[in-house]
């Protein structure tokens, strides 16, 4: 076999894996979603944002079957999506709306409804739809409705992703005053708020690195220091001092929660007078961290 051949069948089994491994993520995002809506929001009649909350509006007041109204809704706006975004997005959020479709109606009369007090319903709604929603956005692809409004306002209007969900959210909200108790109104909005908060938890990760900037004018040292006892990677910079014009090497490093006092430690036997700032990262990818 000729090495272009196997190059080739050695790209496509990898997209092959990735498409597959993407596929089961969506799947299993779109799993707990419905278990999400068919345990804990339908039966307390809570509301959601978006296209599943105006679905929802529409199943309690006129009885109209909740996956229906999700296909209905959704359909133009997926095709609106296709002609401005990303196909590959569309094609990965086409199946993760189109599960919870059909698990909807195949796997509700099997998903045990607790009884509970609907505090507890909204913020278990929320864990649950957040943390399925939160998988799915991990590969690259949405349940539809709001998120695909939402990133097709971003690119022509550039209105931001996070605006554009508020207002769907608190349209629905509003929306829901005019058909029920304000109760239901202030239960969902504790949904949603949980809800975003396991989203973002899952996309960002739930471990919390930090980055640490050195200026120090003994860098070599706590550099040697953090490489030897910490294990860790570094990275000069070079800087100079805007007052004393004095050229300075600045010390980057990336380490977890629990390295902080350790690097804090280094940093103050080897030069008392360094200067030192600690920021959160949102994720890490290499070595040392995940990929």
């Amino acid at each position: 076999m000729k090495r272009k051949t196997r190059v080739k069948l050695a790209r496509l089994q990898r997209n092959s894996i990735t498409a597959a491994k993407k596929l089961a993520g969506i799947i299993l995002g779109s799993i707990l979603v419905v278990v999400s809506y068919e345990a804990f929001v339908l039966p307390y009649n809570l509301l959601s944002g978006g296209v599943s909350g105006l679905a929802l509006i529409g199943h309690y007041t006129f009885s109209f079957p909740f996956y229906l109204g999700i296909f209905v809704l959704n359909l133009p706006i997926f095709i609106w999506g296709l002609k401005v975004l990303d196909r590959q997005l569309i094609i990965y959020s086409t199946v993760g709306a189109g599960m919870v479709i059909i698990m909807l109606p195949v796997l509700g009369p099997y998903i045990p409804k607790p009884n509970i007090d609907i505090f507890l319903a909204s913020i278990a709604s929320g864990v649950i739809g957040g943390l399925g929603g939160g998988i799915t956005f991990r590969q690259g692809a949405s349940m539809g409705g709001t998120d695909i409004i939402s990133l097709i306002m971003k690119k022509k209007k550039n209105i931001s992703v996070g605006t554009t969900s508020f207002y769907c959210n608190v349209f629905i909200l509003v929306l829901s005053l005019f058909f029920y108790d304000i109760k239901i109104a202030m239960y969902t909005a504790i949904s949603m708020w949980v809800g975003s908060k396991v989203t973002d938890s899952v996309i960002n990760g739930l471990s919390k690195n930090k980055y640490v900037t050195i200026i120090s004018n003994k860098s070599p040292e706590i550099a040697e220091r953090i490489m030897k006892e910490m294990h860790r990677g570094v990275t000069y910079l070079e800087g100079q001092g805007a007052f004393s014009g004095s050229s300075k090497l600045v010390i980057n490093c990336v380490v977890n929660h629990f390295e902080i006092a350790k690097i804090k430690e280094i940093v103050a036997e080897v030069d008392k007078k360094a200067f030192v700032f600690v920021t959160e990262t949102v994720e890490v990818m290499g070595r040392g961290f995940t990929f």
